[in-house]
């Protein structure tokens, strides 16, 4: 029978690595996946989130506008173009294009003022730009006599393709886009970033300075600091096992039917996860940590004791607990908790299969010594004292944080350039978005139209982007045409003395316009389109969101949105835990008497509380991450005790042992510096640490 078992172990993998190779599938990095779901509102405030995801900001300052613009033009001139897509949207270009249709285009405020007749203030603005000795003309006289085309482009916004001048120093702002074929490879966007860094050095001295900002900025600088750290973590790690294996097996051969299985663990866990999600997302394979720890305690069950029937039973009653918990995160709801849910009860079955299987066949020759830890009963009473003052004093001091950026604390070099860039874009602003949704482009528009003029009679100097800007509706164009014409005969014979009767009568005679300005001349805009029937609409410390909803329009605060979506997946984490802890008493107490499955089950309830506790009087705000890992530490927990629960006096030495090499491990992580994975290292290492005291608490005596 075990052949045949065992040939089925070796096909499954065979099977579904084709069916892999097919049907490849990619890993997801991007953090909200994690907790958003795949329908239209979820895609949405992921790509409002990620809209400048691949955008690299490039501050380049200096004493004079000539050093400047120099700079700029060197500095553009060495970029990698393959790489990076200089982003140039300037006024300049669609000039041309916007002059064709300048009797159409009137900027809101111009519009609002014509429609009440307000001609004298409409002139009376004129007559400013005429008298300004530093004004540009960009339309002749007998075109647009009131520079009415001049005010609509000054409404578009500024153009920061000149220097501008901040504090006596003149700063050019460049931005660079990183190109859709390499930005899908980390790898290689890490090395261009890089390239772009030593640029940064080059060009660089006592009278230019390069500032360079942006999401690539911080990922290149992040991936880089943490790179080394993460070495350092493994080799230590591993030289910690290996130390374990040479002192108490004597005997290094045992790492490789341990490697081995560790491995089919988690191919076979992201073999059947790429069969089932479309994208495996990065944190799946953090949190599936669990493996490796779950793999050494086994292993270090089977070659401790080297009779697979004493320690079958516990090896299986380990298995269907754990699979059981983490079963019941297929119904939480979150997209992450599904994968990891599936992830770890593949590789975990794998796992314990390949021990049960394959371990059997090994006859290398092992003898381990005994280390047969207890607890006195004054440690036991101390250490209990302990668990209860930290426990019940975190409980009435838990503080909750749901915002995804105090997972990310940046370097001070950056925090510096960031600050500088905000100072200069004014980038200070909080930006939150609109989303228009219509029949047809002309529907957008005139939706978009509605909500402009509702905003500005509200907030008059409210700042925002949208297309709607650039290109008025039809229907707005024409009644642009009409007021345009309507002042033109009310006011131009008294205000235009100095043009002669003939260019007088050839804009009092203009026709309308047999064309109007549409999308499909403008094609750069497409940034404000996120689909062919949706708008995007960018706003500015706007002071009433209820004006967008009453309008039509759907308001959407991106950071709100995120923080609410992963408190939401927080508190369902949270909520999840006791049905976990209640099925597992169940299962325990159909394998064992109540009483033994109740003290088996303690020990991770007491290690749960314990671990949250002490992250908060560590003075630790405790976010959806800190409760993920919850789930490891039960996994772990469960683990311990239900081995000791066997009775077999060598489980107690391969559950120190595993105990031991799981928390040198997270141990080392709580010293990164990277904030999400130095947390998680601080509670899983806390956490295993208290699961096995716990369990050395209580006296298990099986079937009893």
């Amino acid at each position: 029978m075990k052949k045949i078992l065992r040939i089925l172990y070796i096909l499954f993998f065979i099977i579904v690595g084709i069916w892999v190779l097919i049907h490849p599938v990619k890993t997801e990095t991007n953090l909200l996946r994690a907790v958003y779901s795949n329908n239209y509102s979820d895609e949405l405030i992921i790509t409002l989130s990620g809209r400048y995801s691949s955008q690299i900001n490039v501050l380049i300052e200096s004493t004079s506008g000539q050093k400047t613009s120099q700079a700029a033009d060197k500095f553009l001139k060495k970029i990698d173009k393959t790489s990076f897509q200089v982003k140039d949207f300037n006024f300049v270009k669609i000039l041309s294009t916007l002059q064709k249709y300048n009797n159409n285009l009137l900027s809101v405020t111009t519009t609002k003022k014509l429609e009440n007749k307000q001609y004298d203030e409409v002139i009376s603005e004129a007559y400013n730009r005429l008298l300004d000795p530093f004004g540009i003309m960009v339309l002749p006289l007998n075109q647009d006599p009131f520079m009415l085309f001049q005010d609509y482009l000054q409404s578009l916004g500024n153009d920061t393709t000149d220097s501008i001048e901040h504090n006596g120093k003149y700063y050019r702002i460049l931005s660079l886009e990183v190109n859709d074929k390499i930005a899908l490879s980390p790898d290689v966007v890490n090395n261009k970033i890089k390239d772009l860094t030593n640029l940064q050095s080059k060009i660089s001295n006592k009278d230019v300075q390069i500032y360079l900002t942006g999401t690539p900025i911080h990922s290149y600088y992040a991936s880089s600091r943490s790179m080394l750290e993460i070495n350092i973590i493994c080799l230590l790690s591993s030289i910690f096992i290996l130390a374990i294996c040479y002192f108490y097996f004597h005997n290094l051969k045992i790492l490789i039917p341990i490697s081995i299985s560790l491995g089919c663990g988690i191919l076979a866990g992201y073999l059947i996860c790429a069969m089932l999600f479309p994208s495996i997302h990065v944190l799946t394979f953090v949190f599936s940590t669990t493996l490796i720890g779950i793999c050494i305690d086994y292993s270090l069950h089977y070659f401790i004791e080297r009779d697979l029937n004493k320690i079958f039973k516990s090896l299986t009653v380990s298995m269907l607990t754990t699979v059981s918990a983490f079963a019941i995160l297929l119904f939480s709801g979150v997209e992450l908790l599904k994968q990891i849910a599936v992830f770890t009860m593949t590789g975990l079955f794998m796992v314990y299969s390949m021990v049960v299987l394959f371990y059997p066949l090994l006859k290398f020759k092992i003898t381990p010594e005994e280390i047969n830890f207890k607890l006195s009963p004054t440690v036991k009473r101390i250490i209990t004292g302990i668990i209860i003052l930290i426990s019940i004093s975190g409980i009435f001091c838990l503080k909750f944080n749901d915002d995804i950026r105090n997972l990310y604390v940046p370097s001070k070099k950056l925090m510096n350039a960031e600050k500088l860039f905000s100072t200069i874009t004014g980038g200070n602003k909080k930006i939150t978005f609109a989303i228009i949704n219509g029949k047809n482009m002309q529907d957008i528009l005139e939706k978009e139209e509605v909500i402009t003029r509702a905003l500005l009679q509200e907030q008059p100097k409210q700042e925002y982007q949208a297309i709607s800007k650039f290109i008025p509706s039809i229907k707005q164009q024409k009644k642009n045409f009409k007021l345009r014409k309507d002042l033109y005969k009310n006011k131009l014979y008294s205000y235009a003395q100095f043009l002669s009767t003939k260019e007088k009568q050839q804009l009092l005679n203009t026709n309308q316009p047999n064309k109007y300005l549409e999308y499909k001349e403008l094609p750069d805009l497409s940034e404000f389109l996120p689909n062919k029937n949706t708008s995007l609409m960018i706003l500015y410390d706007i002071k009433n969101p209820q004006i967008i909803t009453k309008n039509g329009g759907q308001y959407i605060d991106v950071t709100k949105s995120i923080t609410n979506k992963i408190k939401h997946c927080r508190i369902n984490c949270i909520r999840i835990l006791l049905p976990i802890f209640t099925i597992l008493f169940i299962i325990l107490s159909c394998i064992y008497k109540p009483k033994t499955a109740l003290k088996i089950t303690i020990p991770s309830v007491i290690s749960a509380i314990f671990s949250i506790s002490l992250v908060s009087l560590t003075g630790q705000e405790i976010n959806l991450f800190h409760i993920l890992a919850i789930f490891l530490i039960v996994g772990f927990g469960l683990d311990y005790s239900v081995f000791r629960a066997s009775g077999i006096k060598s489980s107690s030495d391969a559950v120190l042992l595993s105990c031991l090499t799981s928390i040198f491990s997270f141990l080392l992580l709580a010293f990164t510096s990277f904030k999400l994975i130095s947390s998680l290292g601080f509670i899983l290492s806390a956490g295993l640490s208290v699961s096995y005291l716990s369990s050395l608490l209580f006296e298990y005596k099986e079937n009893s």
